[in-house]
């Protein structure tokens, strides 16, 4: 059986999410771990213009709200995913499958849905009954930045650029750190404003994502019937372990809206699909006018139909 049809649309929000293979805790948010995600998350959303509102990562799963304009999602889930399981692998000292499945994009339909997944993202520690606040978790996670209301820097080493450098008869007398120095990147990671908030200033809006999240901490704390270990007990688990009862639920079309949006969006689904269908039948055949629809990927091609196709590769110029 096939993947379900991918499409983006300019405008939507997604919650993208992902966990690893057998639910290990290969994400054991340690320093070294963090560094790598923070790094890579802040580069390659650079790099494909992607708006993130909330990002949360557990042990052995993460969830990240976010919106393309460019229509470069999959790209950026592609190479962030990619080098992300390259550098825990390396790190682990493992090799083979490091994710479970294929990252989902779940579409929020409303301004309250969006609300409601940006608490549940940023607030997943406690949902999982872990800590009893966010600002407790050890792990990476997008309360450090509304709570501060300063951009987290992230930092990666281009190879490419190490070597170059290793190379050169001037550098010979440099020191392995000193030549990382030389090679590394930074990547400023900011937090984009909901749609429904968007008039507020920053100082305003990360203070409303903290009331929001301390809130619904305080619900969550209240709903409680175990007691949270806390963060070292999290902390003091191997990183080939995974839990004893793994939690799986089924995947939902959308998040959000009444009855009549969540059909209306299967409906739309349904005659995306149909359309998809009939443009690879004709592409198949050889015909020389093929229309796939907008936010479609074409067999063989790399960006979407009505997508840009323009890629920062290089890093923000104030912070290098």
């Amino acid at each position: 059986m096939g993947h379900p049809l991918r499409n983006q649309e300019k405008d939507a929000i997604y919650e993208l999410g992902n966990r690893t293979l057998h639910q290990i805790y290969a994400l054991l948010p340690e320093e070294q771990v963090n560094a790598i995600i923070l790094g890579l998350l802040s580069k390659y959303a650079w790099m494909y213009g992607v708006e993130i509102f909330a990002f949360c990562f557990m042990s052995n799963h993460f969830h990240i709200l976010a919106r393309c304009r460019s229509l470069q999602m999959h790209l950026f889930m592609r190479d962030f995913q990619s080098q992300l399981a390259k550098k825990i692998n390396k790190l682990r000292n493992r090799t083979g499958t490091f994710w479970e499945r294929r990252y989902t994009a779940i579409k929020v339909l409303t301004d309250e849905a969006m609300l409601q997944r940006l608490r549940y993202i940023v607030c997943n520690p406690s949902e999982s009954n872990l800590v009893h606040h966010p600002k407790q978790w050890p792990g990476l996670c997008s309360w450090d930045i509304h709570k501060s209301g300063k951009p987290m820097v992230g930092e990666v080493v281009n190879r490419k650029t190490y070597w170059a450098e290793k190379r050169k008869k001037k550098n010979e007398d440099k020191t392995e750190a000193e030549l990382i120095e030389m090679a590394t990147e930074r990547y400023a990671l900011e937090m984009a404003k909901l749609p429904q908030w968007q008039e507020l200033d920053d100082e305003a809006y990360h203070q409303k994502i903290v009331d929001e999240c301390h809130t619904h901490a305080g619900e969550l704390a209240k709903l409680r019937t175990v007691p949270c270990p806390g963060p070292k007990k999290a902390l003091s688990v191997k990183w080939s372990d995974s839990p004893r009862k793994s939690k799986k639920a089924p995947r939902p079309l959308c998040h959000g809206g009444d009855f009549k949006q969540r059909q209306e969006y299967r409906e739309d689904r349904r005659l995306l699909v149909d359309r998809y269908r009939t443009a690879v039948g004709r592409w198949r055949e050889g015909k020389s006018e093929v229309e796939f629809p907008d936010g479609t990927i074409p067999p063989g091609r790399q960006f979407c139909v009505g997508g840009s196709c323009d890629i920062r590769r290089e890093p923000p110029p104030h912070l290098n």
